[in-house]
């Protein structure tokens, strides 16, 4: 009798299973093709602070259906790991984080790069154009509130050699893109490596937030650059940025400024020739 009803549970156990995997397989197949067959997709392990070097510690793989999969994310069709998939993995180590990534955000090729001939200052530069260094100041670089990608017009500031009271001041360019501030550039790595003067090792400085800055790089054509290059000679504080709006174009037609337009009629005080002249 015992052995009747061991044999009873067991086939009820087998049955209980079968109908439970065979349930559990119409809702795989249901998921399927609602949200798509399971592909690996390759994880944040950890949090990543942007301009962080990645290494493998920082990456997992991680199975979801294909229609969970975030658009650009690094996938794998295939639903285990294999050499292939595990070489590419290693691909990724030493890529450079573009913004800060969350545990457990899908790594998207938006948001990784690394250093190579299309990043930095050159695959900026419009063909025909040229990119050219200016130094500012904290006021003749609007308080270096200015960042890769303003627009801004040019002020110069010239030395007539005739004395002060006949220097005059010229809007020289207008709507002028800035391709970077000191060593910024929209497209490179936003960071420095330096050594810690206390611990001798290398530490990384995010240029994000740098305001220690000296020069603007801006895109010109070849002849404003030859232009600049003139105002220029007359002195690191020959240049002043003026920013504009992003979305403001337009050009005005401004004459040059000299001491006697801002004095007006109490420029009548001022001596008009030059010293030693009458």
């Amino acid at each position: 009798m015992n052995n009747k009803a061991l044999t009873l549970s067991l086939l009820m156990a087998i049955l209980a299973v079968f109908f439970v995997q065979s349930y559990v397989s119409s809702i795989e197949e249901e998921a399927k093709k609602k949200f798509g067959t399971e592909i690996l997709v390759v994880k944040a392990k950890k949090d990543i602070k942007e301009a962080e070097t990645i290494d493998e510690t920082a990456l997992e793989l991680a199975r979801i259906p294909k229609r969970f999969k975030e658009p650009a994310a690094i996938s794998f069709e295939q639903r285990e790991e294999d050499k292939e998939v595990l070489r590419s993995m290693k691909r990724l180590t030493g890529a450079i984080a573009i913004v800060p990534i969350k545990k457990g955000e899908q790594i998207t090729l938006n948001k990784i790069t690394e250093p190579g001939v299309r990043t930095g200052l050159a695959p900026q530069v419009a063909p025909g154009r040229r990119a050219i260094a200016v130094p500012v100041t904290e006021i003749s670089g609007v308080a270096k509130l200015v960042k890769p990608g303003d627009r801004v017009d040019l002020i110069a500031v010239i030395d007539t050699g005739l004395g002060k009271e006949y220097r005059l001041s010229k809007t020289v360019l207008q709507d002028i893109v800035v391709l970077a501030v000191g060593r910024s550039v929209t497209n490179n790595v936003a960071r420095v490596v330096e050594t810690d003067m206390f611990g001798g090792k290398d530490r990384i400085k995010s240029l994000a937030e740098d305001f220690s800055f000296n020069s603007v790089t801006v895109e010109v054509e070849p002849s404003q650059a030859q232009a600049l290059a003139l105002v220029l000679a007359n002195g690191d504080n020959a240049l002043t940025l003026s920013l504009r709006n992003n979305d403001d174009t337009d050009r005005v037609n401004v004459g040059a400024t000299t001491i006697y337009d801002v004095l007006g009629p109490d420029a009548m005080h001022l001596q008009r020739t030059p010293a030693g002249k009458k």
